[in-house]
């Protein structure tokens, strides 16, 4: 071999004939390395005839050729790499080769054998050049490739069913994105509708409520006396249905009012907001006897009136759900949360977290009515049981979500509630 990489007449020998110069073992050894070849081997001399060829040449061929009769294209159509579009024979890199006497590299064809089967190829075509320089014959390796053709067909097959996949699903995920968008702008419109509506509605039920409470008073003053048992039987009723009624309609108004609240927040510390409702139950306490235990309670970013509003209703729950056998015994306190635990209630926050506890030993409720209670209008009881509206820990849901907590209960019957509330820190 030359330095340039080019076969010269000496290195090129007579793979059909014996050479008195080659050792007959050597020649047998290298006709079966060339006949174990999986890729297809064969020579041919300056006019394009071959001279040798292995079994894997044969079987691309699609027959065995007739040596020193068969050209090496003989028994091929040849196209370009896109299988349409001829190649002419003298454009082969085989006939590059003999032609100009060059190596050829990296060039794909795509040939078709006698039986129409076609296969892609990548020839590797080399000159045999003499003493002299001129071209005396070639060899050529041919590479089937026709299998990583396939798989890279399949494979960009596969990448634009991937990429349509993709294009569909993204559209359906716009759609879906502008559909909830569109539901959620919806529903907003309809819950600012409806805390407008629950907001002018009680607030134009006052009035008439007010008439009737005062006329039905003029009315007894009127009668005085002398008005039968019956009379006042029903003038007595009249005024408690309308205080009831007052009652609900100021529930009313506080519910709808929390929503509008949200641009209150500001450093709130939530042990003077207790401090100041357990004042406001001073006498209601001592007349129930009830023992309070406070612990320390945390500093954080809130709306003091809702707070008030949640530690007021809580504590009224308490007292009103305190059972008759023993005096009432209300704990109040609060830890802050382990990472963990934080995790629990809110799996794909960061957030630091508290955990703020009112529970009594009141007559609890079964635990599958856990959830029920933080419904409006909820009612474990009748009315002739216990007073109320059925508004209060449904308000105070409402304030602990505004605040991005959460609240729930946990409770037995005879054996008291707790109320567990999750406030961001």
């Amino acid at each position: 071999m030359q330095q340039d990489g080019q076969y010269d007449a000496q290195d090129s020998f007579d793979l059909t004939q014996t050479a008195d110069t080659i050792q007959p073992g050597l020649q047998t050894a290298r006709h079966q390395l060339l006949d174990c070849l999986a890729a297809a081997i064969y020579t041919c001399d300056q006019n394009g005839f071959i001279t040798f060829y292995n079994p894997a040449a044969a079987e691309l061929w699609g027959r065995e050729p007739e040596l020193g009769k068969d050209l090496w294209c003989g028994s091929w159509k040849i196209w370009q790499p896109d299988g349409i579009t001829p190649l002419s024979l003298d454009g082969c890199p085989m006939a590059i080769a003999l032609k100009d006497g060059v190596s050829v590299r990296g060039v794909e064809i795509v040939v078709e054998r006698p039986d129409g089967v076609r296969r892609h190829i990548m020839p590797h075509p080399d000159p045999v050049l003499d003493e002299h320089g001129r071209v005396t014959g070639a060899i050529n390796m041919l590479v089937d490739i026709t299998t990583l053709k396939e798989k890279e067909n399949e494979l960009r097959e596969s990448q634009e069913r991937f990429r349509k996949a993709a294009l569909e699903l993204e559209i359906k995920v716009e759609e879906r994105t502008q559909e909830l968008k569109e539901a959620n702008e919806a529903l907003l419109r309809t819950n600012a509708e409806l805390e407008q509506f629950a907001f002018i509605a009680s607030h134009d039920m006052q009035e008439p409520l007010r008439k009737i409470k005062a006329f039905s008073e003029r009315l007894g003053n009127k009668l005085g006396p002398s008005v039968d048992e019956d009379a006042r039987l029903y003038l007595d009723k009249i005024k408690n249905a309308s205080d009831r009624m007052g009652t609900l309609i100021n529930s009313i108004l506080n519910y709808s009012r929390t929503s509008h609240q949200a641009n209150q927040m500001e450093q709130t510390d939530l042990n003077e907001v207790l401090a100041q409702v357990l004042s406001d139950f001073e006498v209601r306490l001592e007349e129930q006897n009830t023992r309070v235990d406070v612990g320390t309670l945390p500093l954080l970013k809130a709306i003091p009136m809702q707070m008030n509003q949640l530690f007021y209703n809580l504590t009224s729950n308490s007292l009103k759900f305190c059972g008759e056998d023993s005096p009432c015994h209300l704990q109040i306190s609060s830890r802050r949360l382990s990472a963990e635990e934080a995790g629990v209630h809110f799996p794909d926050s960061s957030q630091s977290y508290c955990e703020i506890v009112f529970k009594d030993n009141g007559i609890g409720f079964s635990p599958e009515f856990a959830t029920n209670i933080f419904r409006i209008f909820e009612r474990l009881h009748t009315r002739d049981q216990y007073e109320g509206t059925g508004i209060g820990l449904a308000l105070c849901k409402k304030i602990v979500e505004m605040h991005s907590g959460q609240i729930f209960a946990t409770s037995e019957l005879q054996q008291g509630t707790a109320i567990h509330i999750i406030l961001p820190l």
